[in-house]
């Protein structure tokens, strides 16, 4: 019994110093597994495209690539895009091509520390990122409609929350990205120690402006679960729409016409820039 108890001492104490060791590396190494970028910069867009590219010097010396292209006309309105946590410009560059030929102005916006650009991600990074973007773009150009998928939906929603735009669309958006950790790590004290917490779910009733959703039912990243909670959250202001069998990554190019019916639909408020919630 004694050699037992002491077998059973030593492999808890091994287990424990196994699950130190992993808690101290997915602190450590967190940002890493969040900010799987590319780090390599991307060459500028075709001659054929319709972007030029705009270089950015941040107050913190954090300099950014956008790629952007300018509306048809005055007041017609501007996409701003905000891209996944293992993507780049290249991610909105076929629809933002589409949403031109309408006649609006797109910006495909990027982070710090991607795609050549300067710097280190962090949540913070990230929103300081997306106010320097936004804060360029002429008052003359209209609306601000503001496009964000996976990781990108959250900076799109801080943005929005801060009175930043005249309409959201989160395309496969998460309540939080700690809500996904927390599920990919139910053994660690994730919400404890996680920095960069992206809780969309928090931001809502700070969002006073038309929003639209996009989620895949078959979402292996970001359950469809946290697309529906949201649209309830955001109640008759939402517009939710289940893309049937869909995975993560979804058509954007395909989703296309149902932004634009949403838009066309909401486009008095969207143009006059009026809060959904007090209409």
């Amino acid at each position: 019994m004694k050699f037992l108890r002491n077998v059973a001492i030593l492999l808890a104490g091994a287990l424990t110093m196994f699950y130190v060791a992993a808690l101290l590396l997915l602190f450590i190494y967190q940002r890493d597994l969040l900010f799987p970028r590319d780090k390599a910069a991307i060459d500028a867009p075709p001659q054929s495209s319709v972007y030029r590219v705009r270089h950015i010097v941040e107050v913190d010396g954090s300099r950014l690539a956008i790629w952007e292209a300018p509306p048809a006309r005055p007041r017609v309105g501007t996409f701003v895009t905000f891209y996944g946590n293992g993507s780049s410009l290249l991610e909105f560059a076929p629809v933002g091509e589409e949403i031109h030929r309408e006649g609006f102005g797109v910006v495909l916006a990027s982070y710090r520390g991607y795609s050549g650009n300067t710097g280190q991600p962090s949540e913070a990074g990230l929103m300081a990122d997306a106010r320097a973007v936004l804060a360029t773009i002429p008052k003359a150009d209209g609306p601000i409609i503001l496009w964000g998928h996976s990781l990108g939906s959250g900076v799109a929603a801080r943005m929005a929350s801060e009175g930043r735009a005249a309409a959201l669309i989160l395309e496969s958006p998460y309540t939080g990205v700690v809500d996904l950790a927390a599920a990919e790590y139910p053994i660690f004290p994730v919400r404890w120690l996680m920095k960069d917490r992206f809780n969309t779910f928090a931001l809502v009733p700070q969002i006073e402006v038309p929003v639209l959703i996009l989620h895949g039912t078959e979402d292996r990243i970001v359950p469809f679960q946290m697309g529906k909670t949201l649209a309830h959250a955001f109640g008759k202001q939402a517009v939710f729409v289940p893309i049937s069998g869909a995975d993560h990554n979804l058509n954007q190019t395909q989703l296309l016409p149902f932004v634009m019916k949403w838009l066309h639909a909401h486009w008095t408020a969207i143009r006059g820039g009026k809060s959904m919630l007090h209409a």
